[in-house]
Order: C-alpha cells, then structure tokens, then sequence
C-alpha cells in the first residue's frame, strides 16, 4: 500500500520508519527543511534543549546517550535515525500539506483512499499538486497552531508580543520581559530572561507542579521514581481494565502516604521549599501531574536573588507600559511572551472528518484513528512523559490497524463507545488534558497497545526488574515489528 506521512518531526520518521519495514510504499511530506524536526543552531532559541535524561530520548532500535541534549545533538539524533532505517530519501523536504480528502469509494465513509494536495512551503499562490494514497498518518506535532489570548488595549501597547514558539536568541537582551504561562516553556523563557533581560516578570494563574531531575534529595533520577511500574501503581487507577495488574489495587491509604512522600521530596528536591507558599502548587501530587515537567535550572535560585518577579495572577489587559493583572497591578514591559500553548488543529484535514468532540477535545479512539475514518491515524497525539517512546508503539499499532492485524477489532460504535470512556476518565484524572495527554501513564499505555498486537506486556527477565526498574523507556520495546511478524 502507499502511505502518506505529514510531517517529518520523530512521530513522522518513527511511524515512516515502521511502515517500510512492513512493505508500504512511503511518502513523509514535511514543510521545513530539517529530517527531524525544525531545530538548528541558527533557528532555536538559544539555551534551548529537551527534558529527557540518559536512555529516555531514544528509539527503541537506535540506542543513544543523549542526557537532558541541547537542540543541536537532539536534531543530530533524530537525522542519524532516518539516514539508518532509509526514511531520509522518502522525505519531500519544503513541501507543505494543504488538503487530505478521501477518495469516494466501499471504504468507510464511502472512501478508498486519499487524496493529498501539497506545494512548496510558503508557497502561498502556487497550485497545490495531488497524489492518492491507500492510508494517511497525521504527524504533524502538537505545538504548531499557537494559542494567543485576545486582550483588550492591544493597541495601546508599543512594545513586542510574541508566543512562546516565536522566541530567538538575543530577544531578551536588555529588555523588560514578562513572561505569561505557568508550564515548562514559561519557566524556561523566564530563566533565561533573568540571565540576559533588564529585568524579568513571570505571570502565572496558578502554579504548577515541576518535577527534579533526581529525586530523594538528590540521589536518584527521576524515571527511577515516575517511570517505573510500582510508580504507576500508585496513579489513580487506569481506564482499561486490561491494563490494570493487581499491583494497581494497592489500598488507598498507602497510596495517599506515598504520595504525601513523593510530595515533600518533590517540593525539597526541586527547591520549591524554599520559596513563599503563594509560589508552591496548592494542591499534594499526584493532582495536575500530566502538566508537570522537570524544573530548569537556575529557576528558584533566580527568584529567591529577585532577577525573577514572579505574580500569581490572570491577566487582564494591555496598557501603553505592559500589562495589566487582574489584581490591578501594571506590570512594565518592552517584550512580552505568552507560553499559553498550542491548538491541536489540522487546517488541512477534510471537514467532515470528526477529530475533536464538541468541547474541542480530540476524539481519536485509543487517541490514534478518528472512528469511522477508513486507513486515516494520528501519531503523536497520544502525548505520555516519554512521548517519543509513545510515538514509536504508536506507529506499530497503526501499522497493525492498516494491516488489519490487530487481535481486537471493534466496530464504529464500539471505538466511539470506548472513546467515550475514555475522555470521561481523562476528564476525571487529567483534567485539562484535551483528550491527547495521558501524562504519567506510559507503561500502561504501552500495555494497551501491545495487548492490541498481541504482545506480551512484561518487557523484562524477572518480577523484580520489571516492576522496579523503569519500563518507560523505549529500548525495552527493540524489535517489535519482528515480534508481530512473528506473532
């Protein structure tokens, strides 16, 4: 079959990558010019790097030692993993998607393929080319279609507004910056303003919850603490009976006491002890943990030397000076940055395709294939800790569903009954999740998926390494296709 990938971010090369090793004929359309992703020296922001410690930015067939990499090795990474497994000569770099639409047919919804308009990217004028195609994988990331609050006195304002996405370097120095956003990127931004910016100001509604690079006061990594299956265990419980082992019913009361453990260590090994209680999360873990990411350096250090004013507040309006909070303060500003987050959109996706419900979640049964839609899956979208581990199991259980190899099979109504659930449960557990982020729960859900392909769920030698050591990480899924094919 022919298959047509957008986007040549991990989730494209990962989900490319499956599909040659079982026979599709690929296509990876991407709009930039990097295999990879859009990272280069010149094009970052400087400082820029990801979250993850030693094994846990890999895939699983392409062992790396990246540990907490800076945009420069993480690009290299991702290039060298499409130059080794042939993805690189199946990508039409600068070529931009406009239109995915099914072509009529006996497929469901009367489709039997897709037609995929394109042209060079940037390209606004030019006629969009078009290609059918057997199946579709949307993989065109979940941080694109930035998320802007419309304030009023936008135009009193004189200063520079910019989002999170848009920062280079050199656009703090020597200016008031505020920073508006209380997730990973915002704190980032705003350490990095404290070093370089006259003066730096972060605005948050509420505080959220960072976890350390290592835990236990210092001496253990975290994915020894969240990426192991007795760390899983004590999350709320998982929607999928399937994937729920005994170990997952411990008594609620040990639960709370660990919890209130990991808590205290959270707030000691990250320094957040350290600062005022208005500028602590209100709330014990594990409450808002699928929101959490690892604390950067120099962070509490900064606002407790005072290069960091922190407000814990919404905003409410532009002035002609800055901003101003719903507290009433104006806060000055030369250069402000909303680190407010993306819309999940795809622009070019035919209408009647349904992706999200109507409180504009994303509606992908197991967050991958939109019910009802025939060879059309979303790779990415499934957003766990270690999401780029959660990309490449994702790749083979859409693979699976192409292939119509997947020992379950549900119907239209069973996926949107299960999808259902599905959200009402992630509405309970990860509030604010928008129906794609499973936060904390990587195991379990690579225990879905491999239950779905008919793979066996423990990934080590014995009890002990398999509850203790982490199992979040991708090297301990190596092979997999092999194993299907087998299977």
């Amino acid at each position: 079959m022919r298959a047509c990938v957008v986007g040549a971010g991990p989730g494209g090369i990962a989900t490319a990558k499956v599909l040659l090793e079982n026979g599709f004929d690929v296509t990876v359309f991407d709009k930039y010019q990097q295999v990879g992703g859009v990272w280069s020296a010149e094009g970052c922001y400087d400082g820029l790097a990801n979250q993850s410690a030693r094994r846990i930015f890999e895939f699983a067939d392409l062992p790396n030692r990246l540990h907490f990499a800076g945009a420069v090795e993480t690009q290299r990474y991702l290039a060298s993993y499409a130059e080794t497994f042939g993805v690189r000569d199946r990508v039409r770099p600068g070529t931009e998607v406009v239109s995915v639409r099914p072509v009529e047919g006996p497929g469901r919804m009367g489709a039997c393929g897709w037609t995929v308009g394109f042209r060079p990217a940037g390209d606004g004028a030019a006629d969009a080319h078009r290609e059918t195609f057997d199946c579709v994988v949307v993989a065109s990331g979940a941080h694109h279609h930035v998320r802007m609050p419309e304030l009023p006195g936008r135009e009193l304002f004189r200063g520079t507004v910019l989002h999170s996405n848009e920062v280079r370097a050199g656009a703090f120095k020597g200016q008031r910056v505020v920073v508006v956003g209380g997730g990973k990127s915002a704190l980032d931004l705003v350490t990095r303003a404290a070093r370089e910016a006259a003066s730096a100001t972060l605005v948050q509604r509420k505080v959220n919850w960072m976890i350390p690079e290592r835990y236990l006061l210092g001496l253990v990594g975290y994915k020894w603490i969240l990426f192991t299956r007795l760390g899983e265990a004590l999350l709320p419980r998982y929607h999928d009976p399937a994937c729920v082992p005994p170990v997952d019913r411990i008594d609620e009361r040990v639960k709370r006491a660990l919890w209130w453990l990991i808590t205290h260590d959270t707030l000691l090994s990250t320094g957040l002890y350290r600062l005022p209680k208005h500028l602590r999360p209100a709330h014990a873990l594990p409450f808002h943990l699928a929101h959490a990411g690892v604390m950067p350096r120099g962070y509490v250090r900064a606002v407790r030397r005072g290069l960091i004013a922190p407000r814990v507040s919404a905003v409410e309006a532009y002035t002609d000076k800055g901003l101003r909070l719903a507290t009433g303060e104006e806060v000055a500003a030369d250069v402000v940055v909303f680190a407010t987050g993306h819309h999940k959109t795809f622009p070019f996706l035919d209408p009647n395709v349904r992706v999200h419900d109507a409180d504009g979640r994303l509606r992908l049964y197991r967050g991958i294939v939109p019910p009802g839609a025939d060879r059309l899956g979303f790779v990415g979208f499934r957003q766990v800790f270690n999401n780029i581990m959660g990309m490449e199991l994702t790749a083979h259980w859409l693979t699976g569903h192409f292939l119509e190899r997947l020992l379950t099979a549900p119907g239209e109504q069973e996926m949107e009954e299960a999808t259902d659930a599905r959200l009402a449960w992630q509405e309970q557990v990860l509030p604010g999740s928008g129906g794609y982020d499973f936060g904390p729960y990587d195991i379990h859900c690579a225990d879905e998926l491999l239950h779905d392909m008919g793979l066996p769920s423990r990934r080590a030698g014995n009890l002990l390494a398999e509850y203790l050591l982490p199992g979040g990480v991708a090297h301990r899924y190596a092979g997999l296709s092999r194993a299907r094919a087998e299977c």
